[in-house]
This record gives structure tokens, sequence and C-alpha cells, in this order.
């Protein structure tokens, strides 16, 4: 056994004795692959789990053992069959029994209870038996192709699982055994992600990589380490190349960020006793501690891109791993946020953290995380550089401005787009996205138009970096400003992508993004210079709740026929005169102060995440070469601050005057 020590066993059986809860927890979660016999797939049948969502709802159907050919949507009811239904099936029942048998390694090595070992190892064996003749599929959209599952991704998370499993109950197994399954399923296994690991910078291939390394430390084959670890493109190469300056992994994404970090961890649980680690890389310690800026108010982290929910569920439990052996301040902190009003009673603790958490230093018992400097400052990234900007307030407010660079397959287009927070509710939020299979992936969430940002001629941004330009408090404001330029010279990630936006739209314009942020509320000046004067202009905001303008709609068409408006409903034209549109979501009333247009303005009904869910998407739509759409925006309950909004030109720019009830005015100079 490689991953934990004969001390470390030893160590696990007596904690088992003093938390049977967190092995009884990880036995029920086994037990229908514990309690049935072991049903592998025969061919390699197993398709994308991505296409097991419903066409009508978006969300994915529910699995059951018993019902391999029907397939039922837990919201509208609707029954499905045939494929890719029935395929995708299989890649649900292959997700379950390696998951099971990784659970099942991990309670034997706690345990010792020989039942759940042998059950692991039938698993083995019967995908041994099948493997060799299991066909080479595929043609999912951005990956290469697998045996065990459609695509690469697949088939490396297939081999690692089921050697971690491997790992942890080889020694109850015959010689003759573990020649069968080594020779039969990880050693080719191996190989055929060394054939098909792509030359980027990728999760995917953090992934493939970890998986093969895993193989090679446990056979002892060193060319499938060095391949994996050491060469272009392998796990030092991703870790050193795939890390932005300020942090983040490159696809701008934490549901992604944190996923290739379990791959390089997942890894370092096996490489930790041997030469081959590198725990102690700056970047991991970096990755880790970035989330501290980042945290909302709610301690959720912002879905950006392609995140969906539930993706970063499991993800910060990687947490107890990494403080375990890089021991930081902010890794402790976040640990301790985490498990605010929780017991630290998951596998993750138990088997990979330290026995018990020490106080973060400064913070007394009953002392609530947000005393921490680093999770009630603002945060952004240096002048001149792309990045996020963090602006908070008092009462749950939070604001994040997205001014970062393209992030290759997962990026949601959606350059100087915010995100928007009050009294702990996600008001006017980044939506993530949904199963990469199903419809509104791709046609609704993933599009600039779903965004609170600016789109030309209803076609995604196209690849491009953005710049902080100004970060500056003054009187009780903060301003910031952050611009992207599609006519500057831009360099694509190493990272292939498919082509999902218009070049020619936005080949000679420059966005302006500029926001005065005060503890009640925010006002912004967003400039367009450059657009086609044929094109239409809009500016997009989401927001939850009802409208109260909100009024019968005879035609309920689509807004266009372009997606993602051609998902957009109901919609109502606003007269440009409109000072304010005022929505409520749970007990928060919004505010949203609109400048005169020289346009249209429109509110119109939208999918939100899940799908099952609408909201308001007020969309300001002007044509001209250059344009500025002037908003203020206030979240209260009860009574506002705001009693009145005037803009007026000054010079070359703008000026917000805010009124309040009280009758004090600010001055806000754009």
């Amino acid at each position: 056994m490689i991953q934990f020590t004969e001390e470390e066993r030893k160590n696990l059986r007596r904690r088992a004795e003093r938390q049977p809860e967190v092995v009884a927890c990880l036995k029920e979660s086994v037990r229908e692959v514990m309690e049935r016999p072991v049903r592998v797939p025969a061919t390699g049948i197993a398709n994308w789990t991505h296409y097991y969502y419903c066409p009508k709802c978006s969300v994915q159907l529910e699995f059951d053992w018993e019902q391999e050919g029907r397939h039922r949507c837990p919201e509208c009811g609707q029954n499905y069959g045939g494929e890719p239904y029935d395929s995708a099936w299989w890649g649900m029942v292959n997700g379950r029994n390696t998951g099971a048998a990784h659970k099942m390694g991990l309670i034997y090595a706690a345990t010792g209870e020989k039942k759940y070992a042998q059950k692991c190892a039938e698993i083995l064996l019967a995908y041994a038996k099948y493997y060799p003749d299991y066909e080479v599929h595929g043609n999912i959209p951005y990956n290469g192709p697998g045996r065990s599952g459609a695509q690469t991704l697949d088939e490396a998370n297939f081999q690692r699982q089921l050697a971690m499993a491997y790992d942890l109950v080889e020694e109850i197994m015959l010689p003759e055994e573990k020649e069968y399954v080594r020779d039969r399923m990880f050693l080719p296994g191996a190989e055929f992600l060394m054939e098909h690991r792509h030359n980027q910078i990728h999760n995917h291939e953090v992934i493939i990589n970890s998986a093969i390394a895993v193989i090679g430390l446990i056979f002892g084959r060193e060319e499938f380490v060095s391949f994996a670890v050491y060469e272009k493109y392998g796990i030092l190469y991703q870790l050193e190349h795939g890390m932005l300056p300020h942090h983040m992994w490159f696809e701008g994404s934490f549901g992604y960020h944190f996923y290739a970090l379990t791959s390089f961890f997942d890894f370092e649980k096996f490489a930790i006793h041997t030469k081959h680690s590198h725990i102690n890389h700056p970047n991991y310690l970096a990755m880790m501690e970035v989330l501290a800026d980042y945290l909302q108010p709610d301690g959720q982290m912002p879905m950006l891109n392609d995140t969906t929910y539930g993706h970063t569920n499991g993800s910060l439990y990687l947490y107890e791993f990494a403080y375990r052996h890089m021991k930081s301040e902010k890794l402790l902190w976040i640990l301790q946020n985490l498990y605010q009003g929780k017991e630290r009673n998951n596998a993750e603790a138990f088997f990979y953290g330290e026995e018990t958490l020490p106080e973060a230093s400064g913070m007394a018992p009953g002392t609530q995380p947000d005393d921490k400097a680093w999770a009630i400052n603002n945060y952004h990234t240096p002048i001149g550089t792309f990045g996020h900007t963090i602006l908070r307030g008092t009462d749950g407010r939070y604001l994040l401005l997205k001014h970062d660079t393209y992030g290759g397959e997962h990026d949601h287009y959606d350059r100087l787009g915010i995100s928007y927070m009050a009294f702990g509710k996600p008001i006017s939020v980044d939506m993530g996205t949904t199963g990469y299979g199903a419809v509104l992936h791709y046609d609704y969430y993933k599009n600039t138009g779903t965004h609170n940002t600016v789109v030309i001629g209803e076609e995604n941004q196209a690849p491009a970096s953005c710049e902080l330009l100004q970060y500056e408090e003054k009187d009780g404001v903060t301003y910031v400003t952050a611009q992207c330029d599609w006519t500057a010279p831009y360099e694509m990630p190493d990272s292939f992508t498919i082509v999902q936006w218009s070049e020619e739209n936005y080949r000679h314009v420059t966005m302006t993004r500029k926001i005065a942020w005060t503890d009640t509320y925010f006002a912004e000046a967003f400039y367009v210079n450059g657009a086609d004067e044929t094109l239409p202009v809009d500016w997009v905001m989401h927001l939850k709740g009802e409208w109260e303008g909100r009024q019968r709609v005879e035609h309920t068409g689509p807004f266009s026929e372009k997606k993602p408006f051609s998902h957009f409903h109901d919609a109502v034209e606003v007269n440009r005169k409109t000072k304010r549109i005022r929505t409520c979501f749970e007990g928060v009333t919004t505010d949203l102060y609109c400048a005169d247009l020289d346009g249209q303005r429109y509110v119109a009904r939208g999918a939100d995440n899940p799908s099952t869910k609408d909201l308001n998407h007020v969309i300001e739509r002007c044509r001209g070469k250059d344009l500025c759409y002037l908003h203020v925006l206030e979240s209260h309950l009860g009574e506002p601050v705001i009693d009145q909004v005037t803009f007026e030109k000054n010079g070359e720019g703008y000026r917000i005057c805010v009124t309040k009830k009280t009758g004090e005015k600010q001055v806000l100079d754009f």
C-alpha cells in the first residue's frame, strides 16, 4: 500500500474507533453497490454522463439500477429511453462502481473488514475481464476518445479511481488476480491515456497525467511517471503554466480550479511518500489560498464560467490534505469557515487531514470568520493587470467585477461582467451553467447575453484580455475602472478551443466599465467605443425576483432568434424615460436607476439556474459607434436610502447625482 504508511494505517484504525460515524457514512454510501451483484458493461458502451439530462428542463435524470432503458426527469416527470440516455446510464453505472470501489478500499484501510476489500477486488476483476474488448469510442466536444467511457477524461477518472482502490486492497488479492488486473486493465489503460493525452494546458491533461502517474507508481513503471510528471504538458508543466498571475487556474472557473487541484492532489496522495512529490511547490499553496479573497457573504465561491451547482460541493474538503502538508494561516481560516455550524466528520478530514485543527491565530472561540481581514477587505489584482476586483460592504453586500482574460473551453465570453449580492442574497450573480449535454449549456448559460455585461450584434464576445485601470478610495467611495480592448494584440491560451464568438463584431471595439461603490449602493458608467453603427449594442443585467412593473404579455414568443436571446420570453418594452426598475427577491428590494436612453429598454423573463426557475433580464439596446450606459443600483429592506438620481453630461464624461431621503446629495464623477 502506497497511500498510507504502516503507522498511518494504525492511526486510521484508532480514529475509526473514535469516529465510527465517518465509517458508517462511508458504508452507507457504498451500500447499493455492496449489496448488489457486480454489474459492469460487457462492451465499451458507456457514454458521456452529461447526456443524462432532460432536454426540456436541463436537469439530470434520475438514475435507477433497475431501469436500464427508462430514465425519468425529476422535474417534469417525462420518461426517456434510447440514445443517448441508455448508454449514458452505463456511464453512470461506471461512476457508481468506481467511486464505491475506492470507498470500499478506504473502509478496509480504516477497519480491516475484509468483505469490503473482497467486494472491491470483485469489481476490479469484473472490469479487467471485459476491458480488453472495450471499443474506442467518443466524439464528445473538446475531448479525445475513451474505452470504458466516451472521452479520455472519463477513461482517466475510471483508471485512477480503480487504481487507488487497488492500492488499498491488493494485499488480500491472489498473485494471479493482481497480474490479471494489471495486465488486462491498468497497464493498457495507462498506455491508452499516454497515446491520447493532448499537448495543451487543461484540467483534462492534469486528470490524465494523474491517472498515468498513479498507475506508474503502483506498478513501478518509471517511464509512466516520467511521462506524466516531468515531460512537457505533464503535471509539473501544468502546475507551473496553468496558474495565472493572480493565482487562479487559467480556465477562470472555481469549479475547474478545484477540479484540477483534485487531480493534482490525488497524485500527491500517492507521491507524498516518494521522491516524486512536489507538495511544497509554491503554486499549490497560492492556488489554495486564493479562495479567501473571493468567498461570498454566504460562504460560497462565485459561480464563474463553467461552474455548476454541486461542482464544488466536495472540493473545499481538499483543504484538509492541503493544510496537513502546507500549514498556512489562510488555509486554516478557510477550514474554520468551512466548518462553521458543521461537524468535521467527512472522509477527507478522516483520511487525509490533521487529527485536530488549532484555532486560527487571533481567532477566539466563537469568532465569526468574516472578522478576518482578508475576508472583509476589498480585493483587486494589481493596476495594469487582468483578474478580478471584489468589493464588499455592510449587510452582506458584495460585487465581483470580472476583468480577466479568456480562459479557453470553459470560458463564458463575459469580459467586464459583474456579480452582485446584498443582504447575503444572490440578487444578480453569475449563473454558472448546467450539464454540458443539456441544451441550455451552449444555447443559454455560456453566452455573453446571459451575463451582466455588453453584447454586440447578439453575438458572443471574442477572446480578449482586460486590464484594471483604476482602484481608488476617496471620500467613502471606491472607484474602479477596468477596460477590455479588442483592438490590442492578444495571444490565445495554449489550450484547444472551438470558435463560438464573433471576431468581426468586436474587432474595433473598446469597452470600459467604471464603478463607484458606496456602503449602500453603487453607480456605473459603461462605455462602448468603436461599435459598428448598424448592429444593436445591448447592455444586459439579470435580476432575481419579481418585477414591480410586470405587465400582462399577449405575445410570448422569443425576444430574438439568436441564442441566448431566443430563450428570453415575455419581453416588455419599458418607456425609455423610465427612471427606475424595481424587483423584489426573498424580501430584498432592488432599485435599478437608469439614465435616459436613446434606444429601447426591455425587461424579459429567462431561465435562472436551475432552469426550472425564472429571473428578469433588463436589456438596454442602442446603436452607435460610441455609447455610454449609466446606472445606479441599490438594494434595501423596507425604506431605500435613495430618493432620486440624476445623470448629467460632464465634459467628455458623466456625473451622477444621488439625492438621499435625508436630503444629502452625493456627486459621483465619471
